[in-house]
């Protein structure tokens, strides 16, 4: 069969049939870039990506919002005690019955899909996986279109693929997997598919040849099947962050106006045990500030966005000091978040890092992110290997709510736990004992005025490539054989009960994971007592902060309004913030428009990755 008309690829960004999180609808750089990547060598592309509140409001209409909506204010908002359980009763049977509703309507647009992916005549389908149900439709459309298009080529990649690796492909209905980066692998996949099938080669004799160039060492990046059907990865190669295209953005696409700005790629420590990041970032790389402000400037130039979220796993003081200065120096208006590491021997820098820290609030940093693990030395050096101490943790808090207070701007600190944990063999600690010294870690933050504004809290997990899950016992964790093809497609949704979530079959220390959920419920529980907001991510930070909501009260209340608008599926909360999100990004950026900022009146020289227009077919978007 000729295939050589119709479209070259059509990017998928899955979903599960509603919102998810509230950073849903944000701008998405990675694929993004791979659209401007795709651009550049001239391919006819598509995107399909239902991540835009107004699709989720048409899409999600159903005659249970009302009674939802109605009852989560009743047993959320009013506390009403004595009516609590009969209305929780009727709020889990309505829940049930929406979670069919949603069913039936994604099998509906599963199949809508595929029938236009045949109409449309794609040669190649790539799909941005995600975990949970996102990944298990992810997988339902690779089948259909199979049954259905059976010469289109599927190809999955995305957070899930990124942290599964092999996995990702073992019982999946895919052609192949791309993992990490795809601007190269993807392009070279479409430019051999393009070419065969305009020979008249039948999708068979495409996957061989792409097959034979992983063989043979000649395409990277790429999960496949040997002939012998045995999954394989070839060798891994990044590009440099200096050589990679900035992302292709669509300016009226329904999105949430954060754009993602990659200043570095994963974490220059490395190396704790629990953490997944160095498996899917690899070596730590720095982007040259030049490039990064480049980048900024014409997001704010080209598309009208100021709010921004730096993308680095921990972004240090010595690289977001650097950053500040050339923001500052450059005059440019603009806002960001970004995730940290607490710095070693904060102690005996804290004058230096208050002073830097009051410099990159000046530039804009409004939100930060970072790992507290546990209040517990030994835990963080034998268990963890952090590679930093709980003083070091606090003194980073401190520096930086210290710089706040002295610049009088508000900068929201978003810290996490995981409790439980796993405790070393025979050191007589004990859960109770790390909770009580958690709680104390934060009532001291607390009394000495530097309470940080979020606490986030989630139980350990072995994760794909992490210490904890290579040597599982050693830690104290007890798994299934299958455990990755089980946490590969499973479901949890952080707005709702933990106690709703499905069994999971692991254990920690003989500790079923509902227990494990239950005990850090109770931590929850404890630190919502203590006086702090729980659960809200830098992101979120900044994103309630430019709805124009205030203080812990308006935290508190972005956060409740917006759990409510996704469990309930009525979403005017949300599609009214994102548009007082867009208002407050376009001005921010509209600040950098002015006679005295002569870098917006100079004439524009193109990076050299990003000669190609903005307006290309569709929208895509974490």
């Amino acid at each position: 069969m000729s295939n050589s008309q119709g479209i070259d690829l059509m990017l998928w960004n899955s979903f599960m049939g509603k919102a998810y999180s509230v950073s849903d609808c944000f701008k998405e750089n990675g694929i993004g870039i791979l659209v401007r990547a795709c651009k550049n060598e001239g391919f006819n592309i598509i995107v399909e990506d239902p991540a835009r509140i107004d699709f989720y409001t048409t899409f999600t209409k159903n005659d249970l919002t009302p009674r939802l909506s109605e009852l989560s204010a009743h047993i959320f908002c009013k506390g009403d005690i004595e009516n609590t359980v009969s209305l929780r009763r009727e709020w889990n049977h309505l829940q049930e019955n929406l979670a069919k509703i949603i069913k039936e309507k994604m099998e509906k647009y599963i199949e809508g899909l595929a029938q236009k992916i045949c109409e449309n005549n794609v040669k190649v389908l790539g799909i941005k996986t995600w975990l949970g149900d996102r990944f298990a439709y992810s997988e339902k459309l690779a089948k259909r279109v199979s049954e259905l298009c059976p010469n289109t080529l599927i190809i999955a990649g995305g957070p899930q693929v990124n942290q599964f690796k092999t996995h990702a492909l073992e019982k999946s209905p895919f052609d192949f997997c791309i993992d990490v980066e795809g601007e190269i692998t993807l392009t070279k996949i479409i430019h051999t598919t393009r070419e065969m099938y305009s020979q008249g080669c039948a999708k068979s004799e495409v996957i061989r040849k792409i097959t034979d160039l992983a063989e043979t060492g000649e395409i990277f990046n790429l999960i496949y099947k040997n002939g012998n059907g045995k999954v394989k990865e070839t060798p891994v190669k990044r590009l440099s962050l200096n050589s990679k295209p900035f992302p292709l953005y669509e300016k009226e696409d329904g999105k949430v106006n954060i754009a993602v700005i990659n200043e570095s790629s994963g974490c220059y420590y490395g190396k704790c045990n629990f953490c997944t990041h160095p498996n899917i970032t690899g070596k730590y790389q720095i982007r040259d500030i030049s490039i990064t402000i480049e980048e900024i400037k014409e997001t704010i130039k080209k598309m009208g966005i100021g709010l921004f979220r730096f993308a680095g796993s921990t972004t240090p003081v010595s690289l977001s000091g650097r950053i500040a200065d050339a923001l500052l120096e450059e005059s440019l208006h603009i806002e960001y978040s970004m995730f940290i590491r607490a710095e070693n021997r904060a102690r005996e820098r804290i004058d230096e890092l208050v002073e830097v820290y009051e410099k990159i609030i000046r530039s804009g940093l409004r939100a930060v992110f970072l790992g507290v693990e546990v209040a517990n030395n030994d835990i963080l050096s034998k268990i963890m290997h952090k590679g930093n101490s709980v003083e070091d943790v606090y003194f980073t808090i401190k520096a930086i709510k210290q710089a706040s207070y002295n610049q009088r701007k508000h900068l929201d600190v978003g810290i996490s736990f995981i409790y439980p944990c796993p405790i070393p063999s025979g050191s007589g600690i004990s859960h109770d004992q790390v909770l009580k010294e958690n709680l104390v870690f934060l009532d001291t933050l607390k009394s000495e005025n530097y309470k940080p504004d979020s606490v986030l809290i989630t139980p350990a997990a072995p994760l794909p490539a992490t210490s904890w899950q290579i040597e599982h016992k050693r830690f104290g964790f007890d798994v299934p054989e299958d455990y990755l093809q089980i946490v590969l497609r499973y479901e949890y949704e952080l707005t709702k009960d933990p106690s709703t979530w499905p069994e999971l079959n692991i254990s920690l220390n003989g500790i079923k994971f509902l227990n494990m959920l239950k005990m850090s419920g109770l931590m929850e529980k404890k630190v919502r007592e203590m006086g702090y907001t729980v659960n809200v991510t830098d992101e979120h930070c900044l994103a309630a902060r430019s709805a124009g909501f205030v203080g812990q009260m308006g935290l508190e209340e972005f956060k409740m309004k917006s759990d409510l608008a996704l469990l309930t599926t009525d979403y005017r909360f949300l599609r009214d913030g994102y548009q007082k999100i867009n208002e407050y990004s376009r001005k921010l950026a509209e600040k950098n428009f002015s006679s005295t900022n002569k870098i917006f009146f100079a004439e524009e020289k193109p990076h050299d990755n990003k000669a190609c227009s903005y307006h290309w077919p569709g929208n895509i978007g974490p």
